[in-house]
């Protein structure tokens, strides 16, 4: 299996989500890649959303997605563990082992709305399964990430804020009600007003 394909898994990915594509369209930070290294630039993020959005990336790549969705960054967001987003999204009892559980499983269901079955798959490839995206393998963002970044800086400026913290990605995601990651929220039994009324709460005890 070359190094240039995802393996299996992540070849039947690309076919669940093909209706992301790699968009010029304007995102608060932009990505490059350096030596065949990922070498973020980030405006206006500090260091926990810088963090989280790098986490994400690392996220997408392992579970085989062929672009970041908002669903990664979500799943960024309680990788990386810091700021008021990852603790309003624990106090509801969403886990990052839980919210990669659904990713998988919506993969699963998606795939097999088009007759793959995933678990099939695995069981015949064996040890050669392989999820995870090559390293050297650039990972484009996806329509919907990029829509959550814009609207996390729009929340940024909203809140009056001079920094983009987790917070106003998590705002960004929980803008896209279509999006994956509000419906994997939805399958965890979380809202994305639940999520919103608890962001609140916990900006409002840090602010004293």
């Amino acid at each position: 299996m070359g190094e240039d394909r995802r393996g299996l898994g992540g070849q039947q990915a690309g076919c669940a989500q093909k209706a992301r594509q790699e968009d010029p369209a304007e995102v608060p930070w932009r990505a490059t890649e350096e030596k065949g290294r990922g070498l973020v630039i980030f405006t206006r993020f500090n260091d926990r959303s810088r963090m989280s959005v790098e986490a994400a990336l690392d996220e997408a790549r392992m579970l085989g997605h062929d672009s970041l969705g908002d669903e990664d960054l979500l799943l960024g967001i309680l990788r990386a563990d810091e700021g008021i987003a990852a603790e309003a999204l624990s106090s509801l009892g969403v886990t990052l082992e839980g919210a990669r559980e659904e990713s998988e499983e919506m993969l699963s269901c998606a795939l097999a709305s088009i007759g793959i079955s995933l678990e099939e798959v695995r069981r015949e490839a064996g040890d050669a399964f392989e999820l995870r995206i090559p390293d050297k393998r650039r990972i484009p963002i996806s329509p919907w990430a990029k829509k959550a970044l814009v609207q996390a800086r729009k929340e940024m400026r909203r809140l009056g804020d001079n920094y983009l913290g987790t917070e106003h990605i998590l705002l960004g995601i929980l803008s896209n009600e279509d999006g994956t990651a509000v419906r994997m929220l939805s399958r965890m039994g979380v809202s994305p007003e639940m999520v919103e009324e608890r962001l609140f709460e916990l900006r409002g005890r840090a602010a004293g």
